[in-house]
Formats: structure tokens, sequence, C-alpha cells
């Protein structure tokens, strides 16, 4: 009803003693019992551009947590007295730990969660709630071991060594290393990476998102004066984006 198909539920108990250290934590339940989570598709269709996937809709904090709110009202009104606290992105909830856990998919080479219909173009969210929930059984199996986003990957390395993630180093502030700076040229992209998600099996055809909101505004190339308005990395500021494209338009 609240739109979100793509749900499961893991056992509070299991994500505990991996919580992650943000201000929202302040937010879990007193005797938080059970998370529900959420997986939403982004994917529609074919893009090519600057920037990733993600970065060409509009923001999906935004939409993302409008569906969780949604589905907030709905349950508290199905269980009045029990506590549901909403996340997506900035939660202390360990998110594809916990989605993996809720039979939502599997957990890829790359560290990002593989559903069976939508691949792994999915961004996930999560209600914490202190009402008991029977959880999810969860998938058997992993990604596989065919090696594809290693491969792809303009830095093999970040594999082990996150730092050294394209998608990571163009959201980061100030001056960039030398190297930092070629692995960005490397792969042509002013915010995001979509190299390893792009040639992963699972994702030869992956089935079209049913947000509404995803494909209104889709802005797959940006410029140093495209509107930041509505978009997930604006938080980052016009002085990050512009410096990304003077690296990659510079080569």
């Amino acid at each position: 009803q609240a739109g979100l198909p793509l749900s499961g539920i893991a056992p509070f108990s299991a994500v505990r003693d991996s919580l992650l250290e943000c201000r929202a934590k302040n937010r879990l339940p007193e005797n938080a019992r059970s998370v529900i989570v959420t997986a939403v598709s982004y994917y529609t269709g074919p893009l090519r551009g600057n920037v990733a996937r993600y970065a060409a809709l509009r923001d999906y904090h935004v939409v993302v947590t409008k569906l969780l709110e949604g589905a907030r009202g709905l349950l508290s009104k199905a269980f009045p007295g029990c506590a549901f606290e909403a996340f997506t992105d900035n939660s202390p909830i360990p998110e594809v730990y916990a989605a993996v856990l809720a039979g939502l998919g599997v957990r890829g080479g790359n560290g990002l969660l593989i559903t069976p219909k939508y691949g792994s173009y999915v961004v996930l969210g999560e209600l914490v709630t202190d009402l008991l929930l029977a959880p999810s059984v969860p998938r058997s199996g992993g990604c596989g071991s065919c090696g594809r986003c290693r491969e792809a990957c303009p830095e093999p390395a970040a594999f082990s060594d996150k730092t050294l993630c394209v998608s990571g180093l163009t959201q980061k502030k100030g001056p960039l290393t030398q190297r930092e700076e070629e692995l960005i040229k490397k792969a042509g992209t002013v915010f995001g990476c979509d190299r390893c998600q792009d040639v992963c099996p699972h994702n030869r055809a992956p089935k079209k998102t049913w947000v509404a909101e995803f494909y209104e505004g889709i802005v797959p190339t940006v410029d140093a004066d495209t509107n930041l308005t509505e978009r997930a990395w604006a938080w980052r500021g016009r002085d990050v984006l512009r410096r990304n494209l003077d690296i990659v338009n510079n080569r």
C-alpha cells in the first residue's frame, strides 16, 4: 500500500553490534526489536552521461523518505502504541547487511546489494520498530565469482581499500592527490561511478523502477551551471562539481 513492494524483516538483535555511529542513531526506538528493510529501484533505462545513474535522477533521499513515511503512517495505525523510525542513507543500520538478512538479495563482490529482479540498481531504507515481527529468510548463494566488477574498476585496489573508490573520490572535498585525480580522469565521471554495476551479469536486463518521481527531470550530463536543486549530491556543493569537471575535461 505504501509503494514499497521489495521489503523484508531483519531482527534488530542481528545488527545491534554492527550499528554505525551517526547522529540518526539517537532516533532508534527504545527496545528496538525488528528492522523492516526496503529496496527501491532507481533504474529508468539505459543512461549515458558524466554522472552515476543515481545522480542523474531526483534526490533519492527525498523520494525514499516520502515512501517510508507513508509506510510509517500505515503501520502506526495498524499497530498503535508501537514506535516506527525511518532511515535512509544516513542510517545507523548497516544497510546491505540488514537487507541480506531480510532476504532482499545477496551481497555483490563490489559490496552492493544485488536483488533478483532489479539487480544492484537499488537504494535502501529502513523502518526500525519495537514491534516483534517474524524475520524473513535470507537468500542462499552469492553473486558468483566472475570478477567483472573488479576488472572494470578504475582502481581494483579499491575492493580492499575503499578510500580509492572513484565514487567516493568524486565526493571528497578539498584538493586531491595526483593519483586521485588520475583515477577520476580514468573513470570520466564527475560524480559517482557505475563501472562495477554496468558490467555485472545481474544487471543485464533489470526491471525498471516503479517509482514515477525517478522518471522526472533526469539530467545524465551536468556542467558547472547545472541546477543542483533536488539532486542527491547537492550537499557536496558546486565547488566539488567544478573541480571534478576540470579534472575530467582537461584530460
